[in-house]
């Protein structure tokens, strides 16, 4: 799928991101606003791990920051193997972290299972789910309502969610 030609009025920029950060191939000059690119960047660390389906080269995905002229956020990707998207449901530009995060999670997450059936973060039996708790963006666990990870930290508390999934007897 080819990217999107955006409006005059919009500000768009295009990166990969790296252990270091965004690597910007595409820029109108200045920097994204920050809440949204660390959004951007705590989702695509997880992406990492608890991808239940087939493989996606997350290193290779090419991620898009568009501004509206309406000052509403747009996101999406490029990527081999998984098709490309650019979805805007009217949310600020000026979103603080914790909300910009839940939304670009659970966005990432709703394009992976609902068009590339890439269960994440899954291990093949049932989905986290990005929410707000005490106003930090967290993953939970659909079934008992517990946090098992901030966002941005899954592969690094993935045990936590691990501890929580035994079953008597194992």
């Amino acid at each position: 799928m080819p990217i999107s030609e955006w409006n005059q009025d919009s500000l768009v920029w295009r990166f990969v991101m790296t252990d270091d950060g965004p690597d910007f191939y595409e820029t109108p000059g200045f920097e994204p606003p920050a809440a949204w690119l660390l959004a951007i960047g705590a989702v695509a660390r997880d992406l990492w791990c608890l991808r239940y389906g087939r493989d996606v080269q997350v290193e290779r995905l090419v991620w898009e920051l568009a501004i509206t002229d309406q000052y509403a956020v747009t996101i999406g990707w490029r990527g081999p193997g998984v098709g490309g998207f650019n979805l805007c449901h009217g949310v600020s530009m000026e979103a603080p972290y914790p909300q910009a995060t839940v939304w670009v999670a659970d966005t990432a997450q709703g394009e992976l299972t609902g068009y590339e059936f890439i269960q994440w973060p899954s291990r093949g039996r049932h989905i986290l789910n990005p929410r707000l708790r005490q106003e930090e963006p967290v993953w939970v666990d659909p079934h008992t309502g517990t946090a098992v990870a901030a966002i941005g930290e899954l592969c690094e508390q993935r045990t936590a969610w691990d501890a929580l999934d035994r079953h008597p007897g194992e």
